[in-house]
């Protein structure tokens, strides 16, 4: 109960995990417009001034969820790498985008990261965010670099940055609420959002094909 106040590590560690739990729960029933403190603390017992001692605002504890789902998918990736290495550019991009959709969640935090979730935290909250990332990257790089040994460490670097950005940018538009899908209809606009997996595979190609 809230009124216990958490002293031990493994306490925080479980108040933190208990946020962290609603915050997701809530994000996957109706998106980031879903998510409020209000309703964490409900879900949780855990006071909203007690929710403040750990997170300032809920993209605060989106990054630490995301920071979770990156850390999965990077394991998936190893597992892949060390079972499949090397593989044909065209065979390492259709089975990378097959895992990367098996982690659509990922994708939807992914995807709000510098539009939102960024801007609307602490500086040190984002600093201890991108320090923990950088592993993560550093893990993407090797993932390249082990199927295509012919790129160097600099041209491997530069396309996971390349590769990263290309991703954010299709996912919103090939995952469009229903909102937006009601709109293109109202208005008449002859738009069909385009697969996401047929979209990611084939950019993925055409950057290793350059």
């Amino acid at each position: 109960m809230d009124f216990l106040r958490a002293r031990t590590k493994e306490q925080i560690d479980q108040r933190r995990f208990d946020i962290i739990q609603a915050c997701a729960k809530l994000f996957d029933e109706g998106g980031y417009d879903f998510v409020n403190l209000k309703s964490i603390s409900e879900m949780t017992a855990i006071s909203r001034p007690s929710i403040y001692t750990y997170y300032k605002t809920k993209d605060e504890i989106m990054l630490d969820i995301l920071i979770m789902k990156l850390t999965e998918w990077k394991n998936d990736l190893l597992i892949w790498t060390q079972k499949k290495a090397p593989l044909s550019k065209e065979t390492f991009c259709r089975e990378f985008t097959d895992i990367l959709s098996k982690h659509d969640s990922m994708l939807n935090y992914f995807s709000l990261l510098y539009t939102m979730l960024e801007r609307n935290c602490r500086l040190e909250k984002l600093i201890d965010f991108k320090q923990q990332v950088i592993p993560l990257l550093e893990t993407f790089v090797q993932v390249i670099l082990t199927h295509f040994p012919n790129y160097s460490v600099q041209q491997a670097s530069f396309l996971v940055e390349e590769i990263l950005a290309y991703i954010l940018g299709i996912y919103p538009t090939t995952h469009l609420t229903d909102k937006q899908q009601e709109a293109l209809i109202q208005s008449n606009m002859n738009y069909h959002a385009p697969d996401f997996k047929t979209l990611c595979e084939s950019g993925l190609l055409a950057f290793f094909s350059l």
